[in-house]
């Protein structure tokens, strides 16, 4: 991947391009998103994991979905006894559950394998609904972030964070860590929230980037020292560009190795969702690649 040569947005569809994952090969890139189709939140068939590979950001291949119809927001490929394995949602239809698929070459992809269950019964996750799971293993352990939404306690539908994490290779118990209270809640600015959680290790900590505020929604972070304990809270504020006019989120990080890259879902004036870069040097500070 050149970056001179790239501009943003990097990637356009037809389609509303939503929540993009990457997952870095000896290879080229393959990105993961959410394929929204025909402007109707509400029903399955309009939504979809799907996954295109690029070895540039400029040329992309073979895009298709990777799991059935109503299905969205892949999170971190992660490599678990030998296997690939890809969290994401079900999704509208209500119960919207956690899930992962396995795979052997990041191609072919198994059904659907639900976890995490008890989630759903929080008592912060007033509406029974979890979303955007992101995995990051520590060792043996694996570490999951999600997101389940109050109805109750606030004047609007309001995202929060949990978190919880498993020493079990079959992923089946679990430990969640925010069982009283969430992870991330909601702040003066952003009245209605958190999700759309990326996690990395800069060398020093554990850093979080996340969309804060679903309304007038933005970045911010947070850091660790051991994915359980959180603070330093910062906003992430970057220059406005005609593709995330409306809003931006769902950020994603990996590195280069010269730098920190970011994959970001931008909404423009027509509310339709494209995907551009950001890079930094820091994980912190972030700078959007040019405009085409």
């Amino acid at each position: 991947m050149n970056i001179k040569e790239l501009h943003n947005p990097v990637w356009k569809r037809s389609d509303n391009l939503r929540d993009p994952s990457v997952y870095k090969a000896s290879d080229g890139y393959y990105l993961f998103y959410s394929r929204y189709s025909n402007n109707d939140w509400s029903r399955p068939e309009n939504w979809s994991v799907a996954c295109t590979f690029t070895r540039d950001f400029i040329h992309f291949e073979n895009d298709r979905d990777i799991s059935g119809k109503g299905f969205a927001s892949p999170g971190d490929v992660i490599q678990w006894n030998g296997k690939y394995i890809l969290p994401y949602q079900s999704y509208p239809d209500v119960p919207t559950m956690l899930c992962y698929s396995l795979s052997e070459d990041l191609k072919n992809w198994s059904d659907p394998v639900f976890f995490l269950e008890e989630a759903m019964e929080l008592p912060w996750n007033q509406a029974n609904r979890v979303i955007d799971p992101t995995f990051v293993t520590e060792g043996e352990r694996l570490h999951c972030f999600f997101v389940g939404t109050d109805r109750v306690h606030y004047q609007s539908a309001t995202n929060l964070v949990g978190h919880a994490y498993t020493d079990d290779p079959e992923l089946k118990k679990w430990i969640i860590t925010t069982v009283d209270k969430p992870l991330i809640g909601a702040y003066d600015e952003a009245p209605d929230g958190a999700e759309n959680v990326t996690v990395f290790n800069n060398g020093k900590e554990w850093v979080m980037i996340y969309s804060e505020g679903l309304k007038n929604q933005h970045l911010a972070y947070i850091v660790s020292t051991d994915l359980i304990h959180w603070h330093s809270r910062g906003r992430i504020d970057i220059p406005v560009q005609s593709w995330l006019t409306t809003r931006y989120g769902a950020p994603f990080v990996w590195k280069e190795d010269d730098c920190w890259m970011m994959i970001l879902m931008g909404e423009d004036k027509d509310s339709h969702t494209t995907l551009g870069l950001l890079t930094s040097a820091d994980g912190f500070s972030w700078k959007l690649l040019s405009e085409q």
